[in-house]
């Protein structure tokens, strides 16, 4: 099954959806992302507009990468054909397709956790993980992606929204790196400042999202790899999307771990995705 179902070829699109095989149950959360829309409507009754009016989506399948270098330069494929990279994973596929954008861009990453550990293993980060050699890499992971990615690109261009949970070290680099934060806490507080930082952290900027699906609260999301409570809800993720003031040239969805019989996760998933796709550049 495609993504929405989409009748058109990689040169009609202007949205390409793929598929990275990232984590040991990488396939259970495509399939499900796949599967979902079908059941949904895209029409928002609020705004009463269809949300993906002139979005023009191909589904390239998944992707059998050798080693991450082949995941940007397909990424970077897509981005050179004026197209929008959309890729769903076990696990943030950020740290390989963000390098495929030439120019500085923003980074807004929605996620519980702040990801920046300098080496972290656990038996649940290994199997959110993929190592391409048969190896484990304790510095290129779930937990420590977004310290690798503060290497490439200015931390100053990194923005995290609903984090919740890090440990003494991260809080540390953040304040170090010039990395914005802004916690589940200030979002439930102070929506209209939270939505101010984004607006000004993307005037006028190219835009790339990472989605990791446990910034949600987990009575709304329960089917992560891991919940972190006091999360944020759809209505808040909506404000603040609409709060960006750039321009989404790409994003990623990450971390959906389904549970037999229940689909709340998967349909609040789609409808974000559906949010995110009703912003992109036409």
């Amino acid at each position: 099954m495609k993504f929405l179902n989409s009748p058109y070829s990689f040169k009609e699109a202007n949205v390409v959806f793929f598929g990275v095989p990232i984590g040991k149950r990488f396939s259970d959360g495509a399939k499900a992302l796949r599967q979902t829309p079908v059941y949904m409507e895209d029409f928002d009754i609020e705004s009463k507009k269809e949300l993906l009016e002139g979005v023009r989506v191909v589904d390239a399948g998944d992707l059998k990468p050798k080693n991450n270098e082949d995941i940007t330069k397909y990424t970077r494929l897509i981005v050179e054909n004026n197209k929008i990279p959309v890729a769903i994973a076990g696990d943030h596929p950020s740290l390989f397709t963000i390098p495929a954008f030439k120019k500085d861009i923003k980074v807004i990453s929605f996620d519980a956790h702040c990801d920046l550990k300098d080496e972290y293993e656990d038996d649940n980060i290994v199997d959110l993980s993929t190592s391409w050699n048969g190896e484990f890499d304790a510095r290129v992971n779930g937990a420590t992606w977004l310290r690798r990615l503060s290497e490439i690109i200015d931390p100053k261009n990194i923005l995290l929204v609903g984090v919740r949970s890090c440990d003494a070290k991260e809080l540390k680099f953040i304040e170090e790196s010039g990395i914005t934060y802004v916690s589940a806490q200030d979002i439930q507080e102070n929506k209209e400042a939270v939505s101010k930082v984004i607006e000004e952290f993307t005037q006028n900027e190219d835009v790339y999202i990472t989605l990791d699906v446990d910034v949600f609260d987990p009575s709304i999301a329960p089917a992560v790899h891991q919940p972190e409570p006091d999360g944020i809800y759809f209505s808040q993720f909506k404000n603040l999307m609409h709060a960006i003031a750039g321009n989404i040239v790409g994003f990623d969805v990450c971390c959906l771990k389904p549970i037999k019989g229940n689909q709340i996760t998967e349909f609040l998933t789609t409808r974000a995705l559906f949010e995110i796709l009703s912003l992109v550049k036409k």
